[in-house]
Order: C-alpha cells, then sequence, then structure tokens
C-alpha cells in the first residue's frame, strides 16, 4: 500500500454540525424569527445532508422573508466557512503524517465553498491536494472522484491507501470501492445495519492517524 490518506471535510476533520448550529443561531436572531426555530433549521439541514434550496424556500415561504432563496442561499455559503472550526488534534494529527513521509488529500462532496472552509481553518496548508465534488463534476461514492484525489497529491489512482470518514456510504463504501482501506468515524453512532462494515472503526481523527501510523 502507498503511503496515501485521503480524508473526508466535514464532520471527520471539522466540525459543520457545530457551525451550522450557530449559523442557525444567528440567522434566528437576525431575522427575529420564533423561538424552536433554529431547531427547526437543523432538522432540514439534515447533517448538511438537505438540499439548501429546499431549507431556504421552506424558511422563506414560512415566515415570508423578503429575500430570494438564491439570495439566502449566497449569504449562508459566505458565512458558513467563517464559522467552521477544526476538530481538536485534527491539525496536529496531519501534520504528523505529513512528517512521516505521507500525502494527505482532502476528497468531500459540496459547493466550492468547501475550499473556503479549508482556508479558514488552516487545513489548506497541511494537505497536498483536494477535489470537492462542485468543481470536480461527481460525488462520493464514485471512484472517479477518490481517483481524482490521488492524483491531485501526486500518487497512483490504483496505488491503494487509506479513506478516513465520517459517512457509511459515501466515505465507507465510496473509499473501499476505490481500492482503499476504510476507517469510519462513529460519532458515538451505531454502523447502519445491512451496510459492508469498514476496516476499522475509531472515535476521532488523533485515533485515526494513529492506526495509519502504526
Amino acid at each position: 500500500m502507498q503511503r496515501l490518506a485521503l480524508f473526508d471535510l466535514d464532520n471527520t476533520l471539522v466540525d459543520r454540525d457545530g457551525a451550522f448550529h450557530r449559523w442557525a443561531a444567528a440567522f434566528v436572531a437576525e431575522h427575529a424569527l420564533p423561538e424552536g426555530t433554529a431547531e427547526w433549521l437543523v432538522e432540514l439541514d439534515e447533517g448538511g445532508y438537505g438540499p439548501k434550496e429546499r431549507l431556504f424556500g421552506a424558511a422563506r415561504e414560512r415566515f415570508g422573508l423578503t429575500a430570494t432563496v438564491p439570495e439566502l442561499l449566497d449569504d449562508f455559503r459566505r458565512t458558513l466557512p467563517g464559522l467552521i472550526e477544526a476538530f481538536p488534534g485534527a491539525r496536529e494529527s496531519l501534520l504528523a503524517l505529513a512528517e512521516a513521509g505521507w500525502r494527505i488529500g482532502i476528497v468531500t462532496n459540496g459547493h466550492a465553498n468547501q475550499l473556503a472552509k479549508m482556508r479558514s481553518t488552516g487545513l489548506d496548508t497541511l494537505v497536498h491536494g483536494w477535489t470537492i465534488s462542485g468543481e470536480f463534476g461527481t460525488v462520493k461514492p464514485d471512484r472517479r472522484i477518490f481517483a481524482a484525489c490521488a492524483a491531485a497529491c501526486g500518487m497512483d489512482p490504483d496505488g491503494g491507501g487509506w479513506m478516513v470518514g465520517d459517512n457509511a456510504a459515501a466515505d465507507i463504501e465510496g473509499g473501499r470501492g476505490a481500492g482503499l482501506a476504510t476507517i469510519w468515524l462513529h460519532a458515538g453512532r451505531e454502523w447502519p445495519l445491512g451496510a459492508a462494515r469498514p476496516d476499522h472503526t475509531v472515535a476521532d481523527i488523533p485515533e485515526a492517524v494513529a492506526l495509519i501510523l502504526r
């Protein structure tokens, strides 16, 4: 196996859900929306997988907001990266991998503002390449996006390596389909019934990197 480690971004290296909660609270305060609205927005967000056009369309209709859906969406995409924080130990763990001679990539589904999240947390300076689905044109679990990220890191797309992520389908099944060993961040969850299990299950990035380096 070549020394290649690919990582998901949201809720793997960075606390995307925490950032969304902070954004929702600020959005409710800005628009003087009723109590309970932040929780409603979080529910519609579906951990980042809910369509944002649907979320803002529903909010606009429910509360009579004057801004258009594209305007609300653009403001959200500008604001969220500034609220993102890397998980404790994530930056230090990536640095340890790089110092040990590993090539590191980030492969993430999402809009082009994923790069702004990397930059706001300094992760862009700690990896050798990245692939963002909104720019690449296909999403995880398509094996092509993993291959593209490996190539962006200067590595052989067919040479193996590791994929670390929190999503069973996108990260673990996708990584396995791309010929990568897999590490799942469980975040206190049970593995989904019926899904092929990951090679390893860990609680956080430092534990994942310690496993890769052992």
